[in-house]
This record gives C-alpha cells, structure tokens and sequence, in this order.
C-alpha cells in the first residue's frame, strides 16, 4: 500500500467592481482563461453536460477538471482526475461568487494532492507557487474586467477586453 502525498489547499479572495454574472462568465470562459491566468497552457472543452474541461498547467502537468457543481453565477466546484503530473495526483477547488458592495466578491480554494514520496518536502514550495499564482491571476482578471467597465470603445464588456495571451 503506498503513502498519501501531501495535501495542499489555498483560499484567495477579489472584489471585483462588476456584476456577478459578468465576472462568473469571464472566469468559467476556458476559451479566454489564459488571458488572464498565464499559468493554463492549454484547454480543451470535452463536454458540457457533464462540465469537464481538459487542462495543461505549467510547472504541473495536465488533468480533467471534472465539475461536481456548476451553478452560474454563483458557484462551482471539481475535482481534478485523470491527472498526468510528475507532482500531484488530484485535488479539486471550489469557486463562489457574492454579490457585495455594487461588485463581487470572488473567492477561489484550490486543493492539490501531491505524489507520495520526496514531494512531500516540497509541500512549503508549491503551497507558496499556488498562493502567488492564484493572487496574481485573480488580480489581472479583476485588472481586466474593471478596465473593460470603463473603456468607451469596449462597451463596457468584459468580452472586448483586452485579449491577447499573458504567456
């Protein structure tokens, strides 16, 4: 019988000065999820009925996030599976979105399951690898639909943001 990794869950927390639907919309966008998160490489829609969304994450490796829960616009949540990494071997998150304040407050937990074995050290590292990138991208996403609110020429949707990858 092997040993359990290490199991690692971080919590983040935004407001965003937009609506609820709007920043659930742009966040759940896997299409537009590397605008605004430069650590997804890759991603691939399998279905939608069930939610299950293929992903490459830099550093990681790849999984299927296999939503558990999906309901707009205020929460979801997945577990990670079929996952190929040298340094997890699951884990899950959850999302929620309140509406606060005219905006939304949008708080992130992510749970990584690392391998068994000599990542177990290593814990302290990823834990600090996941926080900053959480903070970092829930910040440009956040930079990018409040810009989007304010720009004349986007209409003020978060759609005619600016694109482009940050990769």
């Amino acid at each position: 019988m092997s040993r359990p990794g290490a199991k690692i869950t971080v919590r983040e927390h935004v407001h965003v000065a937009r609506p609820r639907d709007e920043v659930f919309d742009y966040t759940q966008d896997y299409g537009r999820r590397s605008e605004w998160d430069n650590s997804v490489t890759a991603a691939e829609i399998l279905s939608e009925s069930p939610r299950r969304i293929r992903i490459t994450v830099r550093g990681l490796g790849s999984f299927t996030v296999a939503y558990q829960l999906f309901h707009p616009p205020e929460r979801t949540s997945a577990a990670f599976v079929d996952v190929d990494s040298r340094w997890m071997s699951g884990g899950g998150g959850s999302w929620r979105y309140e509406p606060v304040d005219r905006g939304t407050d949008w708080t992130q937990t992510n749970t990584l399951e690392l391998q068994a074995g000599w990542q177990r050290f290593l814990a302290w590292l990823v834990e600090s690898s996941l926080r900053s990138n959480m903070r970092r991208s829930m910040a440009e996403a956040k930079r990018r639909l409040e810009t989007a609110a304010r720009s004349p020429a986007a209409g003020g949707s978060p759609a005619a943001a600016p694109g482009g990858s940050s990769d």
